[in-house]
């Protein structure tokens, strides 16, 4: 019985990231746009080993992946991204709060110093779009970097 609770917790928690973005989107500003598809991860279970895969950029070369799972043990959502141009990032969230997922961790540039301060938000719009914020942590204090919008392509 306590392995059916566990179980359905796991599942439960680990599939609110898919719930809340999984789709085919454009993400962009005045700068930048960008074609961006989050779908299930090939293989993916019910206890949410692999949760998700993030694609960006022409599908048939992407400007790069991003996994997303679910650590139960931590209560946390992972999101491991790795850049065409060799740079990385490893970031982990809480479970959504308000509808937003508040990615930290740290951001490895290809050839330069890691960033242990990047601060990443996600937030499903009601309007169905996901805003987001990036941001980097200077002298106790979030700074905003940049942002942009990702609408759904139908």
């Amino acid at each position: 019985m306590l392995h059916a609770v566990v179980l359905a917790a796991v599942t439960a928690n680990g599939s609110q990231f898919l719930q809340m973005f999984q789709g085919v989107w454009r993400c962009g500003n005045a700068t930048y746009h960008e074609r961006w598809e989050i779908r299930p991860h090939q293989g993916s279970d019910a206890q949410g080993a692999w949760i998700a895969d993030v694609v960006y950029g022409d599908p048939q070369h992407p400007d790069g992946f991003a996994y997303v799972y679910f650590v139960p043990g931590a209560n946390t959502f992972r999101y491991d991204d790795f850049h065409v141009d060799g740079s990385q990032a490893h970031l982990t969230s809480p479970p959504p709060a308000n509808g937003s997922f508040e990615w930290t961790g740290t951001y490895y540039p290809d050839g330069g110093a890691p960033d242990p301060n990047p601060d990443i938000t996600w937030t499903l719009t009601p309007q169905g779009t996901i805003a987001r914020a990036f941001g980097q942590h200077v002298d106790g204090k979030t700074v905003q970097r940049g942002s942009d919008l990702c609408v759904p392509l139908r």
